[in-house]
């Protein structure tokens, strides 16, 4: 909706000072769709391609440490994701919310939405971070972890858990920034949260500069030293912006309509991601228990060679959610309905071309993760799970891009249910049957046959228009 030429948000609450807040908001309203979220989506591209990086240095130096350390770091990365859905479904609350009210011109609806969420997140994750560490063991020896991999595992997880919480609220305030559109600070949290972790894991697993020689429990370290610069950062940033009044936290006490509209969101959210982590989980048990460490090690290289594809996905949903939140508050559906498909179109031609590139790349990435007796096995099956991989990219763009569009509508129930038909009714039965059939090759097809309906189911969700209607 355009009030004499300017946005809600700019006619009724912009500040001078953040000029670069009432472009973005102005790029999402109003101008030529494909170049908004073009703009939206380029710095997040950006901040996933550092977190690429990131991940590949983590494998890296862990690689170092022997299958059993990377099939611990695995899985245990795995498990933080699990517990962690709690974070990223308060996140997508925070995202939809703060969009919607962005929209409308409502800056002090967008500023409850913060706090509020904030003080739940703030609750919920000291006690997850408790129960989590209580039960470290049981739940890695769930995973098919024994012997040096379930130590190892243990150490990680202890020590990890000193930033798990800051990791929690570091999602929420990561929400905010989607909320706004804004793609640009967050770039800046990751360049120097990376920074800290990329250095201190350089340090502290293989001992350099006279710190001892820490292995697993010095890559731990050094992500929860990263997660609490990047919260600390992000806290920073958002200080700068329209939403400054609600990082003020001064009461733990939540309004009962706030609670339930931020329940409304956050717990379908929440059963997607614990449905998408769990199921990760499964399926790396399933392995573990039917073709060894080495087929869950194969599994996690794999997926960080497979992030770089990822990128693209991400970054355009959150350009969908921001486009489609902004644009329903502003009471423009039209707009809302053709950005999520122009930002989908976009993602699917960029991670086409990109899962040929690591196709092409995927032996000499391969490489340089293998050592030990393992290695050319190692080799193969991550050769082999990228060739497959391929296929299903086209199909994974559309799945993230119009779920973010979805989940920006505040409608997260049905990617909920996308989720658990094609990752517990399809990829799961279908991982173990063709592990029984064809070996580890069989599970990584299960994954890419299930990822491409997921992509159609979604498509269909999005199409019918269900989420237009939608009140939050």
């Amino acid at each position: 909706m355009v009030i004499q030429g300017k946005t809600p948000l700019v006619s009724a609450v912009m500040s001078p000072r953040d000029a670069a807040q009432e472009k973005r908001t102005r790029m999402i309203l109003e101008g030529p769709i494909g170049l908004g979220v073009l703009f939206i989506a380029l710095p997040s591209v950006a901040t996933m391609l550092l977190h690429t990086i990131n991940g590949f240095l983590d494998r890296f130096f862990v690689s170092g440490l022997g299958t059993p350390a990377m099939a611990a770091v695995s899985i245990c990365t795995t498990l933080i994701f699990t517990v962690g859905s709690v974070s990223m479904a308060i996140s997508t609350a925070a995202s939809a919310l703060i969009a919607r009210a962005v929209g409308a011109g409502d800056i002090d609806e967008a500023r409850n939405a913060l706090r509020y969420c904030l003080t739940l997140m703030l609750i919920l994750a000291v006690a997850i971070d408790i129960g989590l560490i209580v039960l470290a063991e049981p739940l890695l020896r769930m995973q098919g972890l024994r012997g040096a991999s379930l130590a190892a595992g243990k150490q990680y997880l202890l020590f990890a858990g000193i930033g798990i919480p800051f990791g929690f609220m570091m999602f929420v305030q990561a929400g905010a920034f989607r909320g706004l559109g804004d793609t640009v600070r967050p770039l800046y949290v990751t360049i120097g949260s990376i920074v800290v972790h990329a250095a201190l894991n350089a340090v502290l697993i293989p001992g350099h500069l006279g710190f001892p020689k820490l292995g697993v429990v010095g890559g731990a370290l050094a992500y929860s030293c990263s997660v609490i610069v990047a919260t600390a950062l992000q806290y920073f940033f958002l200080r700068g912006s329209v939403l400054q009044e609600g990082l003020k936290i001064t009461t733990l006490r939540i309004p009962k309509d706030w609670l339930q509209r931020i329940n409304r969101i956050a717990v379908p959210a929440g059963g997607q991601q614990l449905l998408r982590t769990s199921s990760m989980l499964f399926l790396q048990g399933i392995l573990a228990n039917k073709s060894g460490e080495i087929a869950v090690a194969a599994l996690g290289v794999g997926l960080v060679a497979e992030s770089i594809a990822f990128m693209p996905g991400f970054a355009y949903s959150i350009a969908a959610t921001a486009f489609v939140g902004q644009n329903l508050g502003a009471q423009n559906a039209k707009r809302a309905t053709a950005a999520g498909w122009m930002a989908m179109w976009q993602a699917v031609g960029v991670m086409s071309v990109m899962g040929i590139v690591f196709v092409i790349l995927a032996r000499p990435f391969a490489e340089q993760f293998a050592t030990g007796a393992d290695r050319d096995a190692l080799i193969k099956m991550v050769v082999t799970y990228l060739q497959i991989a391929l296929i299903s990219e086209p199909f994974l763009a559309v799945a993230m891009v119009l779920s973010g569009a979805l989940q920006g509508a505040g409608d997260t129930r049905d990617p909920t249910i996308a989720v658990a038909v094609t990752n517990f009714g399809v990829r799961l039965p279908l991982a173990y049957v063709f592990l029984v059939m064809f070996g580890t090759t069989g599970c990584w097809w299960a994954m890419t046959l299930s990822t491409m309906l997921q992509g159609l189911v979604v498509a269909w969700m999005y199409q019918r228009g269900h989420w237009k209607r939608l009140h939050i």
